[in-house]
């Protein structure tokens, strides 16, 4: 893995954004002493451009780094291609309901996709939302097209939800 490219993503986004999951979640836990409310991900992993469902792939969810992760939960995906849904811990959803609040609305998660005969796909930053299932698409490399590349595929999917 090139572990230089992942770090590269990582830094600009503690530059850019800083520590976003950690603020999210420490703000939430000054805020409430209740537990934090539930979203989902579920994950459809597809050999490149769709052509058919990759069954069996394995697809972990986990925070921090792809080198240092915490591992939340992992499962296999099915004959087409998907996943359970994956329950996460995610912010109140009543923070996206005002502009200005005092935390960000969201969580962010990584996926990792692997599955024999294809490269892995990490997918960084997906943001996690209270209430929401959001669907993951992952498009596999097979390993016979990527012309003696081993590393992963890297996929940073951050984008700014402005309230």
């Amino acid at each position: 893995m090139d572990k230089s490219l992942v770090e590269k993503y990582r830094k600009e986004m503690l530059e850019k954004y800083g520590d976003i999951s950690s603020a999210a979640a420490a703000t939430y836990a000054a805020m409430n002493s209740e537990p934090p409310e539930k979203g989902r991900i579920s994950a459809w992993v597809t050999s490149v451009a769709n052509i058919y469902p990759v069954k069996n792939a394995r697809v972990t969810v986990f925070t921090g780094s792809p080198d240092n992760m915490t591992v939340v939960d992992s499962c296999a995906t099915d004959e087409s291609g998907k996943t359970k849904e994956f329950l996460l811990d995610a912010p109140p959803k009543s923070l996206s309901m005002a502009s200005g609040a005092p935390a960000l609305p969201y969580t962010l998660y990584n996926l990792r996709v692997s599955a024999d005969g294809f490269l892995d796909n990490i997918h960084l930053n997906i943001p996690v939302f209270s209430g929401i299932t959001s669907v993951q698409k992952s498009d596999m490399l097979p390993n016979a097209v990527a012309g003696g590349r081993t590393d992963p595929v890297i996929f940073n999917e951050f984008s700014s939800f402005e309230l």
